[in-house]
């Protein structure tokens, strides 16, 4: 099974990202595959374990970017995942900060503190299973800091008082579906928003759910030859639409990736995805942006070591006014 981690940004803007969170649908096998689908859990190997420790680093990645005073954060984020269960039940507590540039002269940011908890269900019968999943969170802001140093930022993240965000707080309800063959394909769906909170009343629409279901297949070889040997090379092809009706967040998404298994607990991995975001409810599916991402991911016993890199479309034509982005992350299984 391919491990590379797909993260990208989750639909909540104040929530924490998670390992896989908002990847394919349509991937089972792993520990990390239940946070794109809970439907997943079922088909987690035991070899993964019950615990899972996990964390990661991204940001905006332009040459331009790094001529500026510390450069190096822009739009930075950064998390702390903790998740223990079984085949049926999943609980994860996330913790994060984010920071967003205001502006260059003086120097100044909005400093985020996230929290999210989220907890999954699931029972399997044979190749098919259904999942649920509860989360929510919020976050808390020290609003338009001046920084001047690396100093600056440890004395404003770490050892200062941080105050509410009004409007940060989400909760909601989801539910997947999966058809788990584990040598040849997968098949998944999953609806993020059946239930959600929105000015303190749960609310359930019947435009949500469309604009919150995502719909995947996954093709892929077999891990172990007839004779029962380890294969060396295991492609696979992945295809997914999301967000199916949604003005803003609507995408087709298709990638393949490599992986080179060579020894049963060594892996290594390289996938690229395209994924192309859509206006669903105007002028027949305008495409808003185009991006690609391609990560590549090495898994050693029990860790897990990735570099994911997201490339806007419009590079290949000489724009450049949206910046690149990169997410490094890690994580151990036991």
């Amino acid at each position: 099974m391919l491990i590379a981690i797909i993260m990208v940004c989750t639909p909540l803007s104040s929530s924490v990202r998670m390992p896989g969170q908002q990847g394919f649908v349509a991937r089972a096998g792993r520990y990390v595959d239940s946070f794109s689908n809970p439907a997943a859990l079922p088909f987690r190997s035991p070899s993964d374990g019950a615990f899972m420790l996990a964390s990661g680093y991204s940001d905006d990645a332009d040459s331009s970017l790094y001529d500026r005073n510390l450069g190096f954060f822009q739009n930075s984020e950064s998390s702390l995942t903790l998740s223990f269960g079984g085949r049926n039940a999943m609980f994860t507590l996330g913790l994060g900060y984010g920071l967003d540039r205001l502006q260059e002269e003086p120097l100044s940011y909005d400093m985020l503190f996230r929290m999210h908890f989220q907890l999954d269900l699931a029972y399997g019968f044979g190749p098919f299973s259904f999942g649920a999943r509860l989360q929510g969170g919020n976050s808390m802001i020290r609003s338009d800091r001046p920084v001047e140093s690396l100093f600056d930022f440890a004395t404003n993240m770490f050892f200062s008082q941080f105050y509410d965000n009004p409007g940060s707080e989400y909760f909601q309800v989801g539910a997947g579906m999966m058809w788990y063959d584990e040598d040849y394909f997968t098949i998944g769906v999953y609806l993020d928003r059946l239930l959600y909170t929105q000015d303190g009343e749960v609310r359930f629409t019947p435009s949500t759910l469309c604009d919150s279901l995502s719909f995947g297949f996954s093709l892929y070889m077999p891990r172990f030859t007839q004779e029962g040997e380890l294969r060396l090379i295991r492609p696979t092809l992945m295809v997914q639409a999301g967000n199916i009706t949604s003005s803003s967040d609507s995408y087709l998404m298709g990638g393949v990736g490599i992986c080179f298994q060579l020894l049963p607990d060594t892996n290594l991995s390289f996938e690229v995805v395209f994924r192309s975001y859509r206006n669903a409810r105007e002028n027949y599916m305008r495409t808003i942006r185009n991006d690609q991402l391609m990560s590549l991911g090495i898994e050693f016993g029990r860790w897990f070591i990735g570099f994911e890199f997201n490339l806007p479309m419009e590079y290949y034509g000489g724009d450049d006014s949206r910046p690149c982005s990169f997410t490094l992350s890690m994580r151990f299984n036991t």
